[in-house]
């Protein structure tokens, strides 16, 4: 679906955008910025270009019992660094809760992730996980 927004947000405001190198990185140092006291995460390292993408990742400092803390945690970090336009969805991967996203205006974009990850992010994400896999080790 983040493809899908991507395109749409392209070919109403022009095939560049989401890719001016020189926004994205002021883009990278601004959020580096704004989320330096975010609570119960912080940033791991510095935030990482690639290919028009960039890759914050986190550390949760606190236990994610439910979805609603995983959300809490990466939208504050979201009520930071978004702009005028911001879609985000989640997904559960092997070790961390990644949350990719657009955000911008008419003039630039930028696409990104957001990755909680730490011992606390990795043991919620299994569990959720489990529970939509089914796996043997979750029980309803």
């Amino acid at each position: 679906m983040l493809d899908d927004i991507v395109e749409l947000l392209r070919s109403r405001y022009g095939a560049e955008w989401g890719t001016d190198t020189d926004a994205n990185i002021r883009f990278a140092i601004e959020a580096e910025r704004l989320v330096a006291d975010t609570a119960d995460a912080h940033l791991i390292g510095e935030p990482e270009l690639d290919d028009h993408h960039l890759t914050l990742q986190f550390w949760v400092d606190r236990p994610v019992k439910d979805l609603m803390t995983a959300d809490q945690v990466a939208f504050e970090i979201f009520a930071r660094i978004s702009t005028e336009i911001f879609y985000s969805e989640r997904k559960f991967i092997e070790g961390a809760v990644v949350y990719s996203f657009v955000t911008g205006t008419s003039r630039h974009g930028h696409c990104g992730s957001v990755v909680l990850a730490g011992p606390h992010a990795a043991e919620f994400s299994e569990r959720f996980r489990q529970r939509t896999l089914g796996g043997p080790r979750f029980h309803a």
